[in-house]
């Protein structure tokens, strides 16, 4: 009788062992403190923070950040030694908000930035080198047809500025010289009948500008001196026109913000 209480007392008391030498597996720092194994952060109320595997105290292979009301906000496959990431962070909708790589905890390579509205619309692509923006950058209207297409260099513009209508018809053409508009200007209405030319200098309006009605008729014609000139009206529609360029083009905040990088 007393054989068999004691056989029951430790068929009892081994699974609470058990369970407890399985929770002692998860968020293991070895004796230099380094992270080792599989590390879950949870969150006040006790909702998952991030998940994931972590050898000599650097991130591996597949992490997994969450909101705290549990949303995923960002999905990652590290390298082996966790230097590279693949990653895709997401919408609080949960749609796919930017993906691409990191090096080093910087972007690297190409990124994509996706619509928070229309899922799987690529709204944006950027080339990075050690985290900023060098080689061609495009935005693009809901059937990809290119928006814009300007060329980046250590997260500078350099060189030709397009924008194309929804038809892929050309609406403008310029150039940028160290973030600077330089050279010639030229905007396009989409009968391709000539909207407005003229030139920049140092991103001042400078020489001869003209603004045509869409039946190619003159409207405006003016000169300026580095930003100047004494043809109020003409400068007014050139402002207007430009201020209305600038709002198309928009600042596409950088997604990578609804989702951080293990650090």
């Amino acid at each position: 009788m007393e054989k068999n209480a004691l056989l029951f007392l430790l068929l009892c008391i081994f699974p609470l062992c058990a369970i407890g030498q399985s929770g002692e597996d998860i968020n293991i720092t070895d004796q230099t403190g380094k992270k080792q194994g599989l590390w879950i952060k949870k969150y006040p109320n006790g909702n998952i923070q991030y998940e994931g595997i972590f050898k000599n105290d650097h991130p591996v292979g597949e992490f997994k950040r969450y909101s705290e009301d549990k949303r995923l906000q960002s999905h990652m496959i590290y390298s082996s030694d966790g230097k590279e990431v693949d990653a895709t962070h997401y919408h609080p909708n949960g749609f796919i908000a930017s993906r691409g790589k990191y090096i080093n905890q910087m972007k690297e390579g190409k990124w994509e930035f996706f619509s928070s509205f229309y899922e799987g619309y690529l709204i944006s692509e950027e080339s990075y080198i050690n985290n900023k923006r060098n080689g061609p950058s495009f935005k693009f209207y809901p059937d990809s047809t290119v928006f814009e297409k300007v060329t980046y260099v250590n997260d500078k513009k350099e060189g030709e500025w397009l924008q194309n209508y929804p038809n892929g018809k050309q609406f403008l053409r310029s150039n940028y010289s160290n973030n600077l508009l330089e050279g010639k200007f030229e905007v396009w209405y989409e009968n391709g009948i000539s909207e407005m030319t003229g030139y920049y200098s140092r991103n001042f309006r400078h020489g001869t500008w003209q603004i045509f009605n869409a039946d190619g008729t003159l409207k405006y014609k003016a000169e300026y001196e580095l930003g100047m000139t004494k043809d109020k009206q003409m400068d007014i529609d050139a402002t207007e026109l430009m201020d209305r360029l600038e709002k198309n083009q928009g600042n596409i905040p950088d997604p990578e913000k609804t989702g951080e990088i293990i650090r």
